[in-house]
């Protein structure tokens, strides 16, 4: 059925398998507990997924800095931070987004007091097991509760964007594990390390305003995802963007150079035959961009050097493309296997 947000079970139109409950553009004319679902772009999300992990984490940062005091935790969530696949899973965002509204049986207002954070807020349907969620859960999924405590004692309302994350990781993870991915200690303190620069769960708990139980969930479901991503997406596995060739320090981008010639040789691979210094076969993207130029195995030019990185990027940026369509119909797939209901969400 694919992720839903409803609250009754009125009739509506339905779109590719998504149940579509309107909502009205005038904030006057909006009652409290309608919801309005969004079919995403696809195209549009994959161009936009490259900046969309920083973007997020940038907003994040600001929001800390800009709010006055007691309203955001202190924090960046860690869940970003260490989302090395965020680019990718940023594209991949299911059909729908809701913003708004309080069904009956859910929250009824922006903030929680403690004696509610145990009140389901959310459900979801994974495989005919139902699943609740309490505000409890997903404010967890980002923050130790006491850093996401306000100075009046109570808590934000989970956003809607915070449950479809922690929904969509379950499912992930749930599919990971249901294709035999494991994680050893190693992976995961490779993991830590790569992404967040540390493997130290106390330090990094610390850094984050998590518990170290949570800071190594966190990880861990992030790792997991990472290697179920490489099956799904096995062409993206070790492949690296190409670094740039560094500009000349005296801005003379003709002057050819060993250095810049090095890096073109290396570009090349098996187009460049080294023993006999020229080129080994002519039926490559490189010889079709640099067989007019005049380089030597010895001496090449920045300018020179620029055209085979722009040739090496291209063949990246075509293997990414093709691994993020190839996660993105594989991901869509498992939820729209899911069925998610929201009761109290914070717009």
């Amino acid at each position: 059925m694919g992720f839903i947000q409803k609250k009754d079970s009125e009739e509506h139109d339905v779109i590719e398998g998504i149940e579509v409950i309107e909502r009205s553009d005038t904030p006057d004319d909006v009652p409290a507990s309608e919801v309005e679902v969004v079919e995403r772009d696809e195209d549009a999300e994959a161009d936009d997924a490259e900046t969309d992990a920083d973007e997020k984490a940038d907003e994040a940062a600001d929001a800390v800095d800009d709010a006055p005091d007691g309203k955001r935790p202190p924090v960046v969530p860690i869940a970003i931070a260490c989302a090395v696949i965020a680019v990718v899973i940023a594209a991949v965002v299911g059909y729908m987004v809701g913003s708004g509204g309080f069904a009956q049986r859910g929250i009824s207002a922006g903030t929680l007091a403690e004696n509610q954070l145990d009140n389901v807020i959310a459900t979801y349907t994974l495989n005919g097991a139902k699943h609740d969620i309490t505000a409890r859960e997903a404010i967890e999924s980002q923050y130790e509760l006491e850093a996401a405590k306000l100075d009046d004692g109570t808590y934000e309302t989970p956003s809607a964007d915070t449950i479809l994350t922690y929904v969509r990781n379950k499912v992930l993870c749930a599919d990971a594990e249901a294709r035999g991915i494991e994680l050893s200690d190693d992976e995961l303190t490779e993991f830590a390390e790569t992404t967040l620069g540390d493997s130290d769960f106390a330090s990094i708990a610390e850094s984050y305003n998590v518990s170290e139980d949570q800071a190594r969930e966190i990880v861990r479901e992030n790792a997991l995802i990472n290697k179920l991503y490489a099956q799904i997406a096995p062409e993206a596995s070790g492949v690296e963007e190409p670094e740039k060739p560094a500009e000349p320090a005296d801005g003379d981008t003709s002057a050819a150079t060993a250095e810049y010639a090095a890096y073109i040789i290396d570009l090349l691979g098996d187009e460049w035959d080294a023993e006999t210094g020229t080129w080994a076969r002519t039926d490559g993207p490189y010889y079709a961009a640099l067989s007019e130029e005049d380089f030597t195995q010895d001496a090449a030019t920045y300018e020179q050097a620029m055209m085979a990185y722009y040739v090496a990027y291209q063949d990246y940026y075509a293997q990414v493309g093709d691994a993020q369509s190839a996660w993105r119909t594989y991901v869509n797939g498992l939820y729209a296997d899911v069925e998610l209901d929201l009761y109290g969400i914070n717009q």
